[in-house]
């Protein structure tokens, strides 16, 4: 019997100090339609199917709320409850209607270093959906520091049903769908978030998105460049609240054949960080905020 296991992420919950000018960085510079508000919330969908794939929700300080993930169905939801809490989940809500735009049927929790994870399914989903031009579609991957990337990696697959796709000197590589990755552990002092990667539909729409952010004041601070593991194009920049987001395009779309890689395939000659050894970065600045913004303690939303 295959194990029951995850198949996306849907979204990311942020707590941001100033909703106000966040929600409008987030519409008018980054391209994401506000599609749910209310005095405290803001809800954003990019092009494609997922009701929204970005919450920003007003605290005192700048934190990460929950990551979401998607699975099957209500019987995987199920499935995926008991298996996280015999793997060393914690604060385990029982499966639910979920409260909140976008819907559907799941349960909230904490990993054992303490990240807020929600899995859902039955939530909202559009169905006349095709990737724009210089617009995000959706959440391609989310990178998170961990104390101790073993660990965490194995919390993941074991409870979740990530697969370990690749790993190198820096990062571990959990793949749940067609895409390379959806999640990556770096090494940290703390269990935060490392960035947010939101897909392009092509190179193009990645060179427009960063001619964009320049001339709204946010200056690159990697990029633009082509990775190795997952071959995406890339441009990193540094958020409204000091969170670091990402365009990406072309990730490399991966079957069970898939060879995994280790630490000794993925190097690359001196000085050089990519495939095209043209980027500017990365920036002490972006190092500096890649630690910023931990989960917050208290509840998700």
């Amino acid at each position: 019997m295959t194990k029951a296991a995850v198949d996306g992420v849907r979204s990311v919950a942020l707590g941001v100090p100033d909703l106000k000018a966040s929600a409008a960085f987030y519409t008018n510079v980054w391209q994401l339609d506000r599609v749910a508000a209310s005095a405290e919330s803001a809800y954003f969908r990019g092009t494609g199917a997922y009701h929204h794939l970005l919450a920003l929700h007003r605290r005192p300080r700048p934190e990460l709320l929950s990551l979401d993930l998607t699975a099957p169905d209500r019987a995987a939801v199920d499935a995926i409850h008991r298996t996280v809490a015999g793997k060393g989940g914690r604060d385990i809500g029982a499966p639910a209607a979920i409260a909140e735009p976008g819907g559907g049927y799941g349960f909230a929790f904490r990993d054992p270093e303490g990240r807020a994870i929600r899995v859902i399914a039955g939530d909202e989903r559009r169905r006349d959906v095709a990737p724009q031009p210089d617009r995000p579609s959706k959440i391609s991957h989310v990178v998170l520091n961990s104390r101790d990337r073993a660990a965490a990696t194995a919390f993941f697959c074991d409870a979740l049903g990530f697969r370990l796709i690749d790993e190198t000197r820096a990062l571990t590589f959990l793949n749940c769908n067609a895409d390379h990755h959806s999640i990556a552990f770096a090494d940290g002092e703390s269990a935060s978030l490392h960035h947010i990667a939101f897909e392009m539909i092509d190179i193009d729409s990645v060179m427009r998105g960063a001619g964009r952010m320049r001339d709204a004041g946010f200056d690159i601070e990697w990029g633009v460049g082509r990775h190795g593991p997952g071959d995406n194009v890339f441009a990193y920049f540094v958020g409204p609240n000091d969170e670091v987001i990402e365009y990406t395009a072309e990730v490399e779309q991966v079957d069970a054949s898939y060879r995994v890689r280790g630490p000794a395939e993925w190097t690359w000659p001196p000085g050089r960080l990519d495939h095209w050894g043209i980027a500017v970065g990365p920036t002490d600045r972006l190092k500096a905020a890649q630690k910023k913004l931990r989960f917050a303690a208290s509840a998700t939303v």
